[in-house]
This record gives structure tokens, sequence and C-alpha cells, in this order.
């Protein structure tokens, strides 16, 4: 379920069997990296909310966490830690983050979350229908990581 007012009347009444949060880490740059960040974004929200479709039920797709990407993720990476103490704090049992900023992946343990990376594909010359089958299938292969994590 996405994290809207109109799905968080579902969310209370099964809250018990809500135990996932995923948030997609987004860049943004409108100068020279316009481009590869418009393309991350694009790329990591489909696959965000291809995701939150699969697992309804059982995880919560937040807004995205954006950042400029000229600031680095040095400089974020706390304000996302404090987002995982509330999660946990919320009785949350598991983060997963979402990113082609492969600059997250050396964060993953300060921040407790599990961090997922997919380089960007560019989606822009793909049709509508190849690009929802291209999708479908990266999240097929994603869906085992989430399975493995829910059953530590």
């Amino acid at each position: 379920m996405k994290l809207q007012a109109k799905e968080m009347d579902v969310y209370l009444q099964s809250k018990s069997y809500v135990d996932t949060v995923l948030v997609p880490l987004i860049p943004i740059d409108f100068g020279e990296d316009l481009k590869l960040t418009a393309s991350m974004s694009e790329y990591t929200t489909a696959l965000a909310e291809e995701l939150e479709r699969q697992f309804k039920g059982r995880v919560i797709l937040t807004p995205s966490f954006t950042y400029l990407k000229k600031d680095g993720v040095a400089a974020v990476y706390e304000t996302l830690l404090r987002w995982n103490e509330h999660i946990n704090d919320n009785e949350v049992k598991h983060l997963f983050v979402l990113t082609s900023d492969r600059d997250w992946l050396q964060y993953e343990k300060e921040i407790g979350a599990y961090c997922i990376w997919i380089p960007a594909l560019p989606l822009e010359h793909i049709d509508e229908s190849h690009k929802y089958t291209l999708i479908h299938e990266q999240v097929q292969q994603l869906l085992p990581i989430f399975v493995e994590k829910w059953s530590v």
C-alpha cells in the first residue's frame, strides 16, 4: 500500500500484517547530471511501485526520499537513519531502501536498512508495453531478496 490517506484506513485495520516499509532513494540534479538523475528517478520509482503492487498488504511504499546529488549521500544519510529509527519505533520490522545511486551501499549498515541497488535503465525510448515487461521482470528478480530478509 502507498502512504496515502485513503490506504491508511486499510493499514490501521491490518497493521499486524504490514511489517515492511519501502523507501525509494532518489538523487536530484538540475545541472550536468539532470538526465542521469531523471532516469534514475523514473526507473527507481517504477520498480518501487511494482514492488508495492506485488506485496500489497505487507509493504508500505513511502514517497521518495530525495536529495541533491551534488551534496552526496554522506550529507543526508543521517536523515534516513532518523527515518529508520522512527519506523522501528512504530513497530515496523523491515526497512528496505531502493536506489540507483551506488553511493548508498556504503551506508547500508549505518542506516540499518536493506539497501537494494539497481543500476538505472533508461526507459525513455522504450514503449509502454515493453517498459512494463522490463519492470515486471526486474521485480521478479527482486522478490527473493524480500522473502529471504523476511525469513531471517
